[in-house]
């Protein structure tokens, strides 16, 4: 009775762990086509690697965790040694990639900060070409921020400071401008308050950093499930191997004696 009972949970387990994974991968796939169609704005003006490389791999993660989803509750229903032990290696290598990225992630968290500030710098440098101006403009009214560290930045820039004196682009005035105005005639050394002072650097990564508290949140959700699961299916496949031995005794005497 005890064992019934003790299967019979751990096949709960599992279509719960199947049902959590597949629920999650829908959450991914919004969450990959969200960072694409958000920071495809900002794929010039930062590294790729910052921006569209993660949202591919949040991709490619949610389409094997709908397999394993799928996965978990076939092997539940069917309790088939081949299915339940093909699972657990699945949760197995998707724990440890896991560990592995956030281990990485928390490495190598200062130098993505830094190439993401040169990288903004060098757009501000090269503001003349249109695709580093159109994305710099976008940020700048998306965030309400001017500049990388602040409104100076663009007193220093290579190309705007040979063609304008004391003023920034249009995108950082406080105020909607008319659409043939491109700049914001004001005194930025003095902290004009017609303009957004606040440098765009700080706007981002406070934006990268939430996303990490989603991300790092749903993670340890995940981990917890997977260890569950690695737990039920541990449980099935003992329970099957001792019913195969029940049944192969009972075979090996005519089947007329049951151990």
């Amino acid at each position: 009775m005890a064992n019934t009972v003790c299967t019979n949970v751990a096949k709960s387990l599992m279509v719960w762990t199947g049902v959590c994974y597949l629920m999650s991968a829908g959450g991914l796939s919004y969450i990959g086509i969200w960072v694409f169609s958000t920071y495809d704005h900002f794929d010039e003006i930062a590294d790729a690697t910052l921006t569209l490389l993660p949202a591919s791999i949040i991709l490619g993660v949610s389409v094997f965790m709908c397999i394993i989803g799928i996965l978990a509750c076939i092997a539940a229903f069917k309790n088939n040694k081949l299915l339940l032990s093909v699972f657990f290696c699945l949760i197995l290598v998707v724990l440890i990639g896991e560990v592995l990225a956030g281990v990485l992630g928390y490495v190598y968290r200062s130098k993505v900060e830094d190439v993401l500030e040169d990288d903004l710098k060098d757009a501000v440098d090269n503001y003349n070409v249109t695709v580093y101006k159109e994305q710099i403009d976008y940020m700048q009214q998306e965030f309400k921020c001017c500049g990388v560290n602040n409104a100076t930045d663009w007193l220093n820039s290579a190309y705007w400071k040979v063609n304008h004196t004391d003023t920034v682009p249009a995108s950082c005035c406080l105020h909607p401008l008319p659409a043939n105005v491109t700049t914001c005639n004001t005194n930025v050394t003095a902290q004009s308050p017609d303009i957004y002072y606040e440098g765009c650097i700080v706007k981002l990564k406070d934006e990268f950093r939430l996303n990490l508290i989603y991300i790092a949140g749903a993670v340890v959700f995940l981990a917890v499930v997977q260890l569950l699961a690695l737990i039920s299916t541990c449980i099935l496949v003992c329970r099957t191997r001792e019913q195969n031995a029940y049944q192969t005794l009972g075979e090996s005497i005519g089947g007329g004696l049951r151990v």
